[in-house]
């Protein structure tokens, strides 16, 4: 009787050969399950690597984030005189221009919406 050999015999990765397979998926742009097929991997097995290596990544933010300075600093500004405005100044030129307190809820809301909050 012949038994049908559909899957070819699998030999175990290790954790260099995981890694390497990893990083060549991540650059594929190929759906896990092509990539698996293709290289002759497990499908369950090579998402089992991918969910490990992900929750052993640290949170977007913190790599980001580390070891810089922070994108916005809070400073304390002295109360301006009637005549006086605050003009912030972002990206590629444009510019925010405050002159009253009642507009500061406002300017925040703006640059909270212009700035991408990284999934933490």
């Amino acid at each position: 009787m012949k038994t049908s050999n559909r899957f070819p015999r699998l030999r175990p990765a290790n954790a260099a050969r995981r890694t390497k397979l990893l990083n060549a998926f991540d650059r594929s742009g190929l759906s896990a399950a092509e990539f698996a097929r293709q290289q002759g991997l497990t499908y369950s097995t090579f998402c089992g690597w991918r969910h490990r290596r992900d929750q052993a990544k640290p949170p977007a933010c913190a790599k980001a984030t580390a070891g810089r300075s922070p994108d916005f600093v809070q400073i304390e500004v002295p109360r301006p005189a009637a005549s006086d405005h605050l003009v912030i100044e972002l990206a590629a030129g444009a510019r925010i221009r405050i002159s009253s307190a009642g507009q500061i809820e406002l300017a925040v809301r703006l640059l909270q919406s212009l700035i991408p909050t990284p999934p933490c």
